[in-house]
């Protein structure tokens, strides 16, 4: 979709937003970023980067939300590797969606300036072409904060699935489909898990078949359409790194290890066991990445575990995410180029 054609749909269907004169810096730390200032943030970014920035609609939610899809290059006649990054995969998560934002409006600020915290975001971009759906599970997040506007005719069908627990306890689309147990990733049929619901729920049923909500089949297609070499899939919380399955571990040769274990280290966080049965890993986006297209992939769990479901309050996005985790793509991009020449022969099949 052309970017005149995103602009209008925003402005027809999202004409309570206001937009506010953007600074080169835009991301607010202590606010809750619902759905429209997700909208709007982008669209702030196309206006203030234009000349790296590609906005456009990955497509349409169950219940008709945009699914942005922005494309961070510098026009150059090389041939780059591909990133995916992605955030709001589970309702709840919504720090995910924040940090993603906050990365992208960063790593743009600094392509250019000097004051810039990601110093090789120009030499980065020589290599690799960004690409980075924010937030994918719309109607999830709007029922998380209880954000009716524009969903307001499915509140009947909201209301008739199973809830555990209140609406800030949300994890699947609006249709009760947990989206990270609904990719086709080969272990869709076992898959159980320890949270497990048979109908649609409010979290823990994957669904009827792979594939089945829409948000998971467009980015599972779309997946296969870039072949990123790289997929970092942002969730909360943890902080630990899930990023191996015994059915596609040693594929890598070891990359993985290397990349995760750096990763780990540097953020403080914790490296997961490979994971070992798929009955309990299986049909996650980051399992599709490693088992279909070989490639890797990385579930990155932020921020630390508390004794409630719900998000953190939105004042504690700096200290338990942002301080820890600004430099984690960068440190996977700077080590995967590092070691790529040495590891290239596993991305050639």
């Amino acid at each position: 979709m052309k970017i005149k054609q995103w602009i209008f749909i925003f402005l027809v269907c999202y004409p309570l937003i206001g937009f506010a004169q953007p600074q080169k810096l835009l991301i607010k730390d202590s606010s809750r970023y619902s759905l429209s200032m997700i909208y709007e943030s982008l669209v702030d970014m196309l206006y203030l980067y234009e000349a790296h920035v590609d906005l456009s609609i990955l497509g349409y939610s169950e219940f008709g939300q945009s699914i942005p899809l922005l494309k961070i290059s510098k026009p150059n006649a090389s041939l780059k590797k591909n990133v995916l990054i992605v955030g709001n995969l589970h309702a709840r998560e919504f720090f995910s969606s924040k940090f993603v934002l906050k990365f992208c409006n960063e790593f743009l600020y600094s392509i250019d300036a000097t004051d810039g915290i990601y110093p090789s975001a120009n030499k980065l971009l020589e290599t690799y072409d960004f690409f980075i759906i924010p937030v994918a599970n719309p109607d999830g997040l709007k029922i998380a904060q209880e954000d009716w506007q524009g969903i307001e005719s499915f509140k009947q069908g909201i209301d008739s699935i199973k809830r555990i627990g209140p609406y800030s306890d949300w994890k699947a689309n609006g249709k009760g489909i947990d989206l990270n147990n609904n990719f086709d990733d080969g272990n869709f049929e076992v898959k159980h898990g320890h949270l497990f619901e048979e109908e649609p729920a409010s979290q823990g049923h994957k669904g009827d078949f792979p594939c089945q909500a829409i948000e998971a089949k467009l980015l599972q297609d779309y997946v296969d359409s870039i072949v990123p070499i790289l997929t970092l899939s942002f969730h909360t919380k943890g902080d630990i790194l899930f990023w191996a399955d015994r059915g596609s571990h040693a594929q890598f040769k070891g990359l993985d290890t290397k990349l995760n274990t750096k990763v780990a280290a540097a953020c403080d966080f914790k490296l997961a066991k490979v994971s070992r049965n798929p009955k309990e890993y299986g049909a996650g986006l980051e399992n599709y990445i490693r088992a279909k297209t070989k490639r890797i992939g990385v579930c990155v769990e932020l921020s630390a575990i508390n004794d409630i479901t719900a998000q953190h309050p939105a004042n504690k996005f700096y200290t338990l995410v942002w301080e820890k985790c600004k430099n984690m793509p960068i440190i996977y991009l700077e080590e995967l180029s590092r070691l790529y020449p040495q590891y290239f022969s596993i991305f050639e099949n």
